[in-house]
């Protein structure tokens, strides 16, 4: 869902630089939430990008917006534990770290890879006592073109998503990977893990076609089953994965696109 932001970027060729500051919402208690963002990327121009993006979820009820967050070369880390927020402590807050990674192994192959910290577990006895695991998520498509011509682009591909259980939800529900009741970041929230393949047509003209299928497991603890509920203890457990009850789905997703005489589009889908 759109929501009111400032954007900053800035493009040096090889590196580029990009940081946002939004306000999400006022939810039914008036509490306001915030996201704020900044992210590094790297590309030789070529054949590959590489990146690292913070991002930042902060609540309050009626909490301004914080000025300690308006630095785009600030970390959500140094502000808060140097207490530089304008509601002090670890719970007001919560920040997702990623690493992506976006390459063309050679003139047909394309590898895409992401990997993302929500919760970093380093402490030796919340590894062993507490069992506790890492808020986590990771995706990687690997992209096949067999058909590369000047009139036609046929290309097959194949995709791995995970969204570990805890990831995207905070002590403090406010502070959730969310924006009016809808995940942030991926639609299907977490808790959460989907294989896919498919292919993708374009004549270089007027018509792209697309076909998908796609098998997809999601868990009780799921962001969008418990949108602005925290989450507790036990879901930062190690256990099975999906939690709980297991919903699965297997589904084939197509879709077409025409355009005719530069003025008018025709597309049409069917997802089952």
């Amino acid at each position: 869902n759109s929501y009111d932001y400032f954007l900053l970027s800035s493009d040096y060729g090889k590196v580029r630089v990009r940081y946002i500051h939004g306000f999400l919402e006022n939810t039914s208690d008036n509490v306001n939430r915030y996201i704020t963002a900044r992210g590094f990327e790297w590309t030789n121009q070529k054949s590959i990008i590489i990146g690292f993006s913070e991002t930042v979820i902060y609540s309050g009820e009626n909490r301004p917006i914080d000025i300690g967050y308006l630095n785009p070369m600030g970390s959500h880390l140094e502000i808060e534990l140097n207490e530089r927020l304008n509601v002090t402590g670890g719970k007001n807050a919560n920040s997702a770290w990623q690493i992506h990674l976006d390459g063309l192994i050679n003139k047909r192959t394309r590898l895409s890879m992401n990997y993302l910290f929500d919760e970093f577990v380093i402490d030796k006895e919340q590894k062993g006592e507490e069992e506790k695991q890492h808020g986590k998520a990771y995706s990687f498509r690997i992209a096949y073109t067999p058909i590369l011509s000047n009139k036609h682009i046929l290309t097959a591909y194949s995709s791995f998503i995970h969204v570990g259980t805890p990831t995207f939800r905070h002590s403090l529900g406010s502070n959730n990977f969310v924006h009016s009741g809808a995940p942030i970041g991926w639609y299907k929230g977490s808790d959460g893990q989907e294989l896919s393949i498919g292919l993708n047509y374009f004549n270089r003209d007027n018509t792209i076609v697309s076909f998908s299928s796609g098998f997809f497991q999601s868990g009780e603890q799921s962001v969008t089953n418990r949108a602005y509920k925290a989450y507790e203890y036990e879901d930062y457990r190690n256990k099975s994965f999906p939690s709980g009850l297991i919903n699965e789905t297997f589904y084939i997703d197509t879709y077409i696109s025409y355009l005719w005489e530069d003025y008018f589009t025709f597309s049409s889908g069917l997802y089952w």
